[in-house]
Parts: C-alpha cells; structure tokens; sequence
C-alpha cells in the first residue's frame, strides 16, 4: 500500500505527465489543422487560377481562330485584323502574331523578321504537321527567334480548301505575363505557383522560369486524363528541392495544370510560434506545478505527523481507558462490593465480615500496585499458570449466598501455559470487565468462565450468564465495557462477538489465534 506522500507524489507526477500530453495533443491537433488548412486554401487557388487560365486560353483561341480565317479570306487583311485585336492581346502581354506556309517559312509577322526565316523544326510546326487535328497546341516557353524573348507559342493548324496542311497560325504570349498574375497572389518567400503542360513540359512559373527550361515533371500526380480534377500532396519539388505542400487543379478542357506549392516552413511558421509558447508556458506550468507540489507534499507531511501524533495519543488515550477501567476501576468497584457484603455481615457474621474486610484489603492493594505499575510505564501480567489461576479466583467474587451470581470455572491449564504474558493480561482484563458486567447488570443465578480451545485450534474465552440478557440493538451498540472488551480482542488479533436475548442471558464469547 502506497504512503500518503508518494500517493501525493505520483499525483504531482501525473498532473505534469497530464499537462504535457495535453500539450502535445493540442499541438499535434494545431500541425494537423495548419497542414489541412494549407492544403484547402491551396486547392481553392489552384482552382481560382485553373479558371482564370482556361478563360485567357478560351480567349486566346477565339483570337487565333478569327486570325486564321481572317488570313484564309483576305491575308492581305491580317494585319488589320491584328490591330483590332491589339488591345486585347495586350492585356494578356502579346509579343508576336505569325504565320507559317506548309513548309515552315514565316509568311507574316506582327514583328517583321529582318531576313526570311524557317520554323518547320519547331515541336509545334511538326505537331500540327502530323497531328491531322484542327485544335490548339500550347508549347513550352522558347526562345523566339525573332523577339529573342522567352514566349509561350499558342498555335492552330491552317488548312486549305481541300483540307490539307497550309501551315500554322502562331499567337506568342509571354510566359512572365503568367508570372505577373501570380506574383498577384502575395506568395511568400519559398512557395511557387506553376503552370504544367501533361507531358511535363513547364509552361509558366513565379520564379527561376529560365533555371527550369528543360526541367519535366512527367510522372507528377495531377497530369493526364485519368487524374483527378483537384487534388493536393506532399513533395519535395524536383525543381528547387524544396519541401513543400502542394494543391493543383486542372484547366478547364486544355491538357494543362496548375501547381501551388507551399513551403512547409511557411505553412508551419504559425505552428512553430504557437508550440514555442505552448512549451514555455508548459515549462513555466511544470515549474509552478513542481513549487504547488513541494508546497502541498510539505503539507502532507505536517498533516501526516499531526495524524500520527494524534493516532499516538488516541492510542494512549485508549490504553489508558483499557488499564484504568478494565484493571484499578474494576477493582475499585470490587472492594466496594466487597465492603458493602462486610457492611451486611456485620451484626450476624462478624468473622464472615472480617474475612471480607481483609479481601476487601488486599484488593486495595492489588489496585495500588497496578496504580503504580502503571505510572512507571510497567506491567505485571502473570507470569505462569498458577498465578494466573490466582489472580482470576480474586476476580470472581466469593459464593457467600445472597444477590451474588455463582460463577463455575471452566480453564484448561495447558492453555493457560501457552499465553504470553501480554495475551494473560489481556484475557485477565476481559475477564475483569466479565464480571463486573455480570454482577452489576445481569441479574444473573450462575454465571460461568471457559478458557480452552477454539474449534480452529486458536484459543477461546467465553463469560456466561443466565441473566436477563439484552436486546439485540444494546448487545450490537455495546456500551463502554464491552467496547473495551471488543479493543482488547482486536489487540489478541481475534474477534470478539456477544449473544443476548431478553430473559436467555448474555455469553460474551473471544477467540483469536495461539500465535498472534
């Protein structure tokens, strides 16, 4: 069983314990929430910007169609059809219109080439030339050749009357114009926001846009018909090997991608300041639940002495009541009783009367002797059979007739031999408050004291009387005397039980064990 200190102890241990786990689950909740939020906003602006970018390319392949038949019907009229739609284009950071004959030579230039110049090794040319589909083609951003800037070539094939390869319409945008929209975002130092073609190619980037040329993220969740439309997860970017949080999102029906890369620095740079307050403040927690604890173990300890002096003197309070009442005060009543007989003896018996004087005598000087012996902390149990047999018979009153009960003797000596001293004075104690129960209250014709073995081999001690007995509720509540009798049978280590029934008597029985 545990001490009151080191359960108080293990409690401060446990309040600490507690307070730690909590912080850690909340911060393991506060990362969680951090990285779940990153990924929804990131979701949502990879959406946003799927959307902006499949409304410019809508735009722009309407402005490429409207060129193409412009050019099919009238060329000599492009340029005009070019200038209404400057504006426009303009917005979106237009650095070139071109046209290209079957073989790649360039048949118009809004930027008019200073020599004749061949683009049939383009990807773009080649695609359209074999592709047989009339549907635009986005390239990855390239060196033009006669901007000499990078630029995203968005093209469309031309086809004569009979449907043959006529060439290529070409609409050059810039892919820093993407850039300008995204830088629009307020991204923090270490997130990237980047447009990818389904084949890996980059096509737009918020930083390092010429570091990457080259680059493919092919293989990358997100790209191709069979991925989902939105998504997000956690990669370190081939680009810049960066760990970041990454959402993306589809545009529209074009085979392209948008990525929105969030540095897991940034995205946890909440976190990080919360949980160093969090640690503070559960370090400064600790310390206070430490000093409370020191505080209320000192307490502890106080109160436990406190307790303990006041379990002491109870128990001294206690063992003085047993000694005083069970030993002086019922002697004291003995002679009393046995000065009263003398009193009655008087006139009719003055030898019977002597004769109970001189008991009454020695029992004054019984009690004086165990009044002192129990000022100077001594007792003086007896110490064999003989004195122990001596000592009951001056317990048990003398059978001189009248009111007084008859008692009968029942003690096995071997039994008596086993007692140690201190079981000897207990049972003799007993045995006092026996009978001085039995001659004050019981009202009793015979009365008898067994001392032997108990069924179990233990030892039994059983004062009977064929008195008036006691109702059920008085043997239970039991008065002084048989509480002593009750406190001395716990100090044998036995148990104590009383039988009574109005007008049957009363048997007090006690039985513990030999070796207690």
């Amino acid at each position: 069983m545990r001490s009151p200190l080191t359960t108080a102890t293990l409690a401060v241990a446990a309040l600490v314990v507690c307070l730690w786990a909590a912080i850690a689950a909340l911060l393991y909740q506060q990362r969680g929430a951090a990285i779940a939020s990153a990924n929804a906003s990131g979701v949502h602006l990879a959406r946003v910007l799927a959307e902006y970018e499949a409304s410019s390319l809508r735009a722009i392949d309407l402005t490429l169609g409207y060129l193409r038949d412009e050019w099919l019907r009238a060329p000599e009229s492009l340029d005009a059809a070019v200038q209404r739609h400057e504006e426009h284009l303009k917005r979106e950071g237009l650095i070139q219109v071109a046209v290209l004959d079957r073989d790649g030579w360039m048949r118009y230039g809004r930027l008019p080439a200073s020599k004749p110049l061949n683009f049939a090794d383009r990807e773009y040319f080649q695609f359209h030339k074999s592709s047989g589909r009339d549907e635009m083609h986005i390239s990855e951003p390239i060196m033009g050749r006669v901007t000499k800037q990078w630029a995203i070539q968005f093209t469309r094939p031309i086809r004569d009357a009979t449907g043959a390869f006529a060439g290529v319409m070409i609409v050059a945008l810039p892919p820093p114009a993407l850039e300008t929209v995204y830088r629009e975002m307020r991204l923090e130092p270490d997130d990237v926001i980047t447009l990818v073609r389904w084949d890996g190619a980059i096509m737009a980037r918020t930083r390092d846009l010429a570091s990457v040329a080259g680059v493919s993220l092919k293989g990358s969740q997100g790209l191709g018909k069979e991925a989902p439309v939105a998504g997000h997860f956690r990669s370190s970017y081939r680009v810049d090997g960066v760990d970041r949080l990454v959402a993306y999102s589809k545009v529209g029906s074009y085979p392209l991608t948008v990525y929105v890369g969030q540095s897991m620095t940034t995205v946890l740079a909440p976190y990080h300041k919360q949980r160093t307050l969090l640690v503070v403040a559960g370090a400064v927690g600790t310390l206070l639940l430490l000093l409370l604890g020191r505080v209320a173990i000192s307490r502890r300890r106080l109160r436990l002495q406190v307790e303990e002096g006041e379990r002491l003197l109870a128990e001294q309070r206690e063992r003085v009541m047993l000694e005083l009442h069970d030993g002086a005060i019922q002697q004291i009543y003995a002679v009393g009783m046995h000065l009263e007989r003398s009193r009655q003896l008087l006139d009719n018996d003055p030898l019977g009367a002597k004769r109970t004087i001189a008991n009454a005598a020695a029992h004054l000087n019984l009690v004086i002797q165990d009044l002192r012996n129990f000022i100077a902390g001594e007792g003086a149990p007896p110490r064999d059979e003989q004195a122990f047999m001596e000592e009951v018979e001056r317990i048990v009153p003398e059978d001189v007739g009248g009111d007084t009960p008859r008692f009968r003797l029942d003690i096995d000596p071997s039994v008596v031999k086993e007692l140690t001293p201190a079981q000897a004075a207990h049972l003799l104690r007993i045995t006092r408050e026996g009978v001085s129960n039995v001659l004050r209250h019981a009202n009793a014709a015979q009365a008898q004291i067994r001392l032997g073995r108990s069924p179990d081999g233990g030892i039994r001690l059983e004062i009977a009387d064929d008195g008036v007995g006691m109702r059920e509720e008085a043997a239970q509540s039991r008065g002084l005397g048989l509480h002593h009798i009750g406190a001395r049978g716990q100090k044998l280590a036995g148990r104590t039980r009383v039988e009574s029934a109005p007008g049957r008597g009363t048997r007090i029985i006690v039985e513990f064990p030999e070796h207690a």
